[in-house]
């Protein structure tokens, strides 16, 4: 018996072991000096059978960003190891714990380990690393050129998540300024996404700065600018140059001076003073590298009709406020989609309604959290229904497919079948019988009034003529306000063109459009931007989803104008597409 335990034993803690998960705490090895950025890592192996990770309370640092999830695949199936790798700030020198993290899976929890780290003081930092603390590069030493110079301490980045990936799935593109110098900034060229629909996490209002070592010298960081990148379809397509001019301030004496780096965007040379005595000024440009994305069609294999281009991993639920309606009675449908993926390219599912049963556009609701990637969050779409005909009707599976990213695979989900029943309800009766009533009466009393007012009026005329009858009259007209030119007149332009100019039509498509909205709500200048059309329109009354249809037309025009993409565009079709739109807004603003 003894034995046969021993044997069985050497057979089953080997398996133990190798089903076992490991989960590890890394940090960087090189020194951690207060106020700069650095990495952690919880590293977890065969993470293949999916879970959670518990983010740790990392105080007292600061969070900057995290988690970034990275997976090593096998054999093409889901990742067998995942590292989840968090940024914080030291904002004190000391000595600290770095908290393990616990990852949930399967009603269980594995917990990493704990790592003891030292924070350098800056004044130790620099012993250490043999360099002042408070200096920069900011003394312009005789026979130094200050171009070389400001070549190696002050330049402009651009990294990228991918160079490779499907329509639909995101792009990560990071924008950094890093700066040793005294220096102001001033974004003279934004980079053209043509191609993407674009979502903004970091902008330079954020102020994100944090700082890195790079060849054993310490740089201020500013992120600029950090988008998600959805592409609209498959090709080609090139993230272009960030281009920026630059101040650079110099001092010719043995002075130091902290570095202070402003970057600002049009605002370069407003109100400058003069450099103070003792420093020199010099320009320069500076811009990143062009990237190009190669963005590869979803598989056309086991595609599903119902696909409309959403990727990602998402579920779809379904409710309704009431299910027992009477005639005539509005009714509304919920239909949430959460997850993470493409959202803000996600169009509303296609409702089959039963036979007697009217239903309308739906009206959309985000919940959305821009610091993950992909997005993640939900959209819900409120649709309103209405029958006539009393009966119990069921609302069919309401199905949404997509491109689950994570396998490269299709999936088709559904939403539950809804019972609905409307009732032969004659509730407004005793109303309508109400309002017959009191309209008679009403009209009575308004019958009244009228010919008093009537009096009133002619006993007026007769004696202003009796007091006036001597003066000319002096007839006042109010100028009219010309006729604003209906759609068709504005898009007479592209109904113009020869048949093939497929550029010109997306540049006079786009121009079309933008002379609409400076034609009807002012649009012009800096408010000519995808933030001041959904601003403007929605304060105008105009409904989400026209604002949402006005800015993905846009795009696709922006696409045809500056990629070399091919596209297969049915130009007659966005032409009837954009009009019907434009008129429908116009509808919408006239009511």
């Amino acid at each position: 018996m003894r034995k046969t335990a021993i044997i069985l034993a050497l057979i089953w803690i080997p398996g133990l072991l190798s089903a076992q998960r490991i989960f590890q705490t890394i940090v960087s090895s090189t020194p951690l000096v207060e106020g700069e950025s650095f990495r952690v890592q919880y590293v977890l192996t065969d993470a293949a059978n999916g879970g959670n990770l518990v983010t740790p309370d990392f105080r007292p640092f600061r969070l900057v960003s995290g988690p970034d999830i990275y997976g090593n695949e096998l054999n093409g199936t889901a990742p067998s190891t995942k590292n989840y790798v968090f940024t914080l700030v030291a904002l004190k020198s000391g000595k600290y714990k770095i908290p393990g993290a616990v990852f949930k899976y399967e009603g269980k929890q594995v917990k990493s380990n704990e790592v003891l780290v030292e924070i350098l003081s800056r004044d130790m930092a620099a012993k250490l690393f043999k360099q002042d603390a408070s200096s920069i590069d900011y003394m312009l030493r005789p026979g130094e050129n200050p171009r070389e110079k400001i070549k190696e301490n002050l330049f402009v980045k651009v990294s990228v998540n991918k160079k490779s990936c499907y329509v639909g799935e995101p792009v990560l593109a990071t924008f950094k300024l890093y700066s040793r110098l005294q220096s102001k900034s001033d974004i003279i060229k934004n980079p053209g996404f043509y191609g993407f629909t674009v979502f903004d996490m970091v902008n330079l209002q954020d102020k994100m700065v944090t700082t890195e070592r790079i060849n054993g010298l310490l740089f201020d960081v500013h992120t600029i600018r950090k988008v998600q990148l959805y592409p609209l379809q498959a090709g080609s397509f090139m993230i272009d140059a960030m281009q920026i001019k630059n101040r650079v301030e110099f001092s010719r004496s043995a002075v130091t001076k902290k570095a202070e780096q402003e970057i600002s965007e049009g605002l370069l040379g407003a109100g400058e003073e003069a450099p103070p005595e003792g420093t020199e000024v010099v320009e320069s440009e500076m811009s990143t590298v062009p990237v190009s994305v190669l963005v590869k069609p979803v598989p056309e294999k086991n595609k599903p009709e119902s696909f409309a281009g959403a990727a990602g991993r998402f579920s779809i639920t379904a409710s309704l406020l009431k299910n027992n309606l009477s005639k005539n009675e509005e009714g509304v449908l919920e239909l949430t989609v959460r997850g993470k993926g493409n959202f803000i390219q996600l169009d509303a599912p296609v409702i089959k309604w039963p036979a007697g049963m009217e239903g309308f556009d739906p009206v959309v609701r985000d919940s959305l959290d821009k610091t993950t990637l992909p997005l993640s969050g939900s959209r819900t779409f409120r649709y309103t229904f209405v029958s006539s005909i009393p009966g119990k009707y069921q609302l069919p599976p309401i199905s949404f497919s997509f491109f689950d990213t994570d396998s490269n695979q299709f999936k088709t989900i559904a939403a539950a079948n809804l019972p609905v029943e409307i009732v032969n309800k004659q509730n407004s009766t005793t109303l309508i019988q109400e309002k017959k009533t009191s309209i008679s009466s009403d009209s009575e009393k308004a019958a009244r009034t009228a010919l008093i007012v009537v009096f009133l009026l002619v006993l007026g005329v007769l004696l202003y003529w009796a007091i006036r009858k001597k003066e000319k009259p002096v007839i006042v007209t109010e100028k009219e306000k010309p006729a604003l030119p209906d759609v068709v007149q504005v898009l007479e332009p592209v109904y113009a063109l020869p048949i093939g100019e497929s550029t010109i039509f997306y540049k006079k498509l786009h121009e079309g459009v933008w002379q609409f909205l400076y034609q009807r709500f002012g649009l012009s200048g800096t408010g000519m931007n995808k933030q001041g059309i959904n601003t403007t329109l929605t304060l105008s009354g105009i409904e989400e989803l026209s604002c949402r249809k006005l800015i993905s037309i846009l795009e696709q025009c922006e696409a045809g104008i500056f990629t070399k993409a091919n596209f297969e565009e049915d130009t007659e079709g966005l032409l009837a597409q954009t009009r019907e739109l434009l008129e429908k807004i116009d509808r919408q603003l006239n009511k």
